[in-house]
C-alpha cells in the first residue's frame, strides 16, 4: 500500500508529517488539517462508495466542514489503535476480464470500501513509505508501487543492465516468470512479519494488521 518514495517527494511530505523516529521505528504518525485536506481535495468524484454510500462527490461539497472532523477521528484511531468496524466493510463487485462471461474464473473481485477508509489509509501508506525512504529501509531496485517508478521504469533498468554487458563481452541469461493471480498468492502474515513488524511498535502493528 500500495505506491511512493524520492527525496523530492519526502521534502514535500514533511510539511505535513512530523514522524518520530527511533533507530529505524515508526513511533507515531502526526496528522493535521493539511494533510487531510489535500487528500479530499484529490478525491475522484467518478469513484464508487462503499458500504456506508458516501459519495466522494459529496465529501468534496463539504470538503471546508468535514476536514477538521475528519482529522480528529483519523487522529482517535490512531491514539487508541482501533478502526471503525464500517471502514472494513466492503461492497464485492465482480469485474469481467476476458473469455467467457458465463464462468466465474474470468472475473476478479474488487471491493469496494469507504471513501473516508481509503484517505485514512493513504495517509497511512504515504508515511511508512515516507519512512522507508528517510531511513533507507528498501532496495533501490524495487520500482513497484513507487511513485515515479513503473514496470517502464523497471525495463530500462534492466535494458542498461544488460546493454553493460553485452558491450563487456558478458553473456547474459534472462529467466521471464508470470505467476496467475501473484497477490492473491502472497503471503500477508508473512509479509507483516518479515516487514511491517520492524518498523512499529507492537500496538501499531497489531493496529495496522487488523
Amino acid at each position: 500500500m500500495c505506491h511512493e518514495q524520492w527525496a523530492l517527494t519526502v521534502i514535500k511530505l514533511l510539511r505535513f508529517f512530523c514522524i518520530n523516529c527511533q533507530y529505524g521505528q515508526l513511533l507515531d504518525i502526526n496528522v493535521d488539517d493539511d494533510v487531510v485536506m489535500k487528500k479530499l481535495s484529490k478525491l475522484r468524484q467518478d469513484k464508487a462508495p462503499g458500504a456506508d454510500n458516501i459519495q466522494p462527490r459529496f465529501l468534496k461539497d463539504i470538503i471546508e466542514e468535514v476536514c477538521h472532523a475528519m482529522t480528529i477521528i483519523f487522529r482517535k484511531s490512531l491514539d487508541q489503535w482501533e478502526i471503525p468496524d464500517y471502514w472494513r466493510t466492503a461492497n464485492v463487485i465482480p469485474i469481467f476480464k476476458k473469455g467467457t462471461r458465463s464462468k466465474v474464473s474470468n472475473y476478479r473481485p474488487v471491493s469496494l470500501t469507504s471513501q473516508v477508509s481509503k484517505i485514512y489509509e493513504s495517509i497511512l501508506r504515504d508515511a511508512i513509505m515516507e519512512h522507508l525512504v528517510k531511513n533507507q529501509l528498501r532496495r533501490d531496485s524495487q520500482h513497484g508501487f513507487l511513485r515515479g517508478r513503473s514496470c517502464l521504469s523497471n525495463l530500462l533498468t534492466f535494458l542498461d543492465k544488460v546493454t553493460n554487458c553485452v558491450d563487456k563481452g558478458i553473456d547474459v541469461d534472462v529467466i521471464f516468470l508470470d505467476l496467475a493471480k501473484a497477490f492473491d498468492k502472497v503471503p500477508h502474515t508473512r509479509l507483516m512479519n518479515k516487514k511491517v513488524r520492524r518498523l512499529l511498535k507492537h500496538d501499531r502493528y497489531i493496529f495496522l494488521k487488523n
